[in-house]
Protein backbone atom coordinates (compact mmCIF):
# COMPACT_ATOMS: atom_id res chain seq x y z
CA UNK A 1 0.00 0.00 0.00
CA UNK A 2 1.15 3.55 -0.74
CA UNK A 3 0.12 6.42 1.53
CA UNK A 4 0.87 10.07 0.82
CA UNK A 5 3.00 11.87 3.41
CA UNK A 6 1.36 15.18 4.29
CA UNK A 7 2.98 18.43 5.41
CA UNK A 8 5.90 18.49 2.95
CA UNK A 9 6.96 21.50 0.88
CA UNK A 10 4.94 22.03 -2.33
CA UNK A 11 7.74 20.71 -4.56
CA UNK A 12 8.13 17.47 -2.60
CA UNK A 13 6.04 14.34 -3.07
CA UNK A 14 6.30 11.90 -0.19
CA UNK A 15 4.90 8.40 -0.04
CA UNK A 16 5.18 5.67 2.53
CA UNK A 17 5.04 2.05 1.43
CA UNK A 18 3.63 -0.64 3.67
CA UNK A 19 2.71 -4.24 3.06
CA UNK A 20 2.77 -5.09 -0.64
CA UNK A 21 2.60 -2.24 -3.15
CA UNK A 22 0.17 -2.97 -6.00
CA UNK A 23 -0.37 -1.44 -9.44
CA UNK A 24 -3.61 0.01 -8.07
CA UNK A 25 -1.52 1.96 -5.53
CA UNK A 26 0.33 3.58 -8.42
CA UNK A 27 -2.85 4.20 -10.41
CA UNK A 28 -4.91 5.55 -7.49
CA UNK A 29 -2.31 7.22 -5.22
CA UNK A 30 1.14 7.92 -6.64
CA UNK A 31 0.50 8.83 -10.27
CA UNK A 32 -2.37 11.31 -9.65
CA UNK A 33 -0.42 13.02 -6.84
CA UNK A 34 2.76 13.16 -8.94
CA UNK A 35 1.00 14.51 -12.01
CA UNK A 36 -0.70 17.23 -9.94
CA UNK A 37 2.66 18.37 -8.55
CA UNK A 38 4.48 17.99 -11.88
CA UNK A 39 1.99 20.39 -13.47
CA UNK A 40 3.78 23.12 -11.46
CA UNK A 41 7.36 22.01 -12.26
CA UNK A 42 10.00 19.49 -11.16
CA UNK A 43 9.30 17.47 -8.02
CA UNK A 44 11.59 16.03 -5.37
CA UNK A 45 10.53 12.54 -4.30
CA UNK A 46 10.61 11.04 -0.82
CA UNK A 47 9.91 7.32 -0.61
CA UNK A 48 9.76 5.80 2.88
CA UNK A 49 9.64 2.01 3.10
CA UNK A 50 7.88 1.43 6.41
CA UNK A 51 8.90 -1.38 8.75
CA UNK A 52 6.11 -3.63 7.44
CA UNK A 53 6.93 -3.06 3.74
CA UNK A 54 7.24 -6.49 2.11
CA UNK A 55 7.74 -5.59 -1.54
CA UNK A 56 6.01 -4.73 -4.80
CA UNK A 57 3.85 -6.79 -7.09
CA UNK A 58 5.52 -7.26 -10.48
CA UNK A 59 2.89 -5.09 -12.15
CA UNK A 60 3.66 -2.32 -9.63
CA UNK A 61 7.36 -2.49 -10.54
CA UNK A 62 6.35 -2.07 -14.18
CA UNK A 63 4.06 0.88 -13.32
CA UNK A 64 6.93 2.51 -11.42
CA UNK A 65 9.39 1.90 -14.25
CA UNK A 66 7.12 3.17 -17.03
CA UNK A 67 6.07 6.25 -15.06
CA UNK A 68 9.68 6.98 -14.10
CA UNK A 69 10.89 6.66 -17.68
CA UNK A 70 8.17 8.95 -18.97
CA UNK A 71 9.21 11.58 -16.38
CA UNK A 72 12.96 10.97 -16.49
CA UNK A 73 13.99 14.59 -15.92
CA UNK A 74 11.07 15.70 -13.76
CA UNK A 75 12.42 14.28 -10.48
CA UNK A 76 15.76 16.01 -9.81
CA UNK A 77 16.18 14.38 -6.39
CA UNK A 78 14.85 11.12 -5.02
CA UNK A 79 15.29 9.98 -1.44
CA UNK A 80 14.60 6.41 -0.38
CA UNK A 81 14.46 5.83 3.36
CA UNK A 82 14.62 2.20 4.41
CA UNK A 83 16.14 -0.21 6.87
CA UNK A 84 15.64 -3.08 4.42
CA UNK A 85 18.89 -4.59 3.17
CA UNK A 86 17.35 -5.90 -0.08
CA UNK A 87 15.82 -2.51 -0.89
CA UNK A 88 19.12 -0.72 -0.19
CA UNK A 89 20.80 -3.17 -2.59
CA UNK A 90 18.16 -2.52 -5.27
CA UNK A 91 18.54 1.25 -4.87
CA UNK A 92 22.32 0.91 -5.14
CA UNK A 93 22.00 -1.18 -8.31
CA UNK A 94 19.69 1.28 -10.05
CA UNK A 95 21.05 4.56 -8.67
CA UNK A 96 23.34 5.21 -11.68
CA UNK A 97 20.16 5.41 -13.79
CA UNK A 98 18.16 7.65 -11.43
CA UNK A 99 18.42 10.80 -9.34
CA UNK A 100 18.81 8.80 -6.11
CA UNK A 101 21.68 10.02 -3.98
CA UNK A 102 23.30 7.39 -1.78
CA UNK A 103 23.77 8.28 1.86
CA UNK A 104 23.61 6.19 5.00
CA UNK A 105 22.61 8.33 7.98
CA UNK A 106 23.80 7.08 11.34
CA UNK A 107 20.65 8.24 13.10
CA UNK A 108 17.29 9.81 12.35
CA UNK A 109 18.64 13.32 13.05
CA UNK A 110 21.12 12.89 10.18
CA UNK A 111 18.19 12.79 7.77
CA UNK A 112 17.75 16.55 8.21
CA UNK A 113 21.07 17.23 6.47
Amino acid sequence: MLTLIEGLPPDVLGVEASGTVTPQDYRDVLIPAAEAKLARGPVKMLHVAGPDFTGCALEAVWADTSFGLSHWRDFPRIAVVTESAWLRTAVTMFSPFTAVRQRRPRCREDLDR
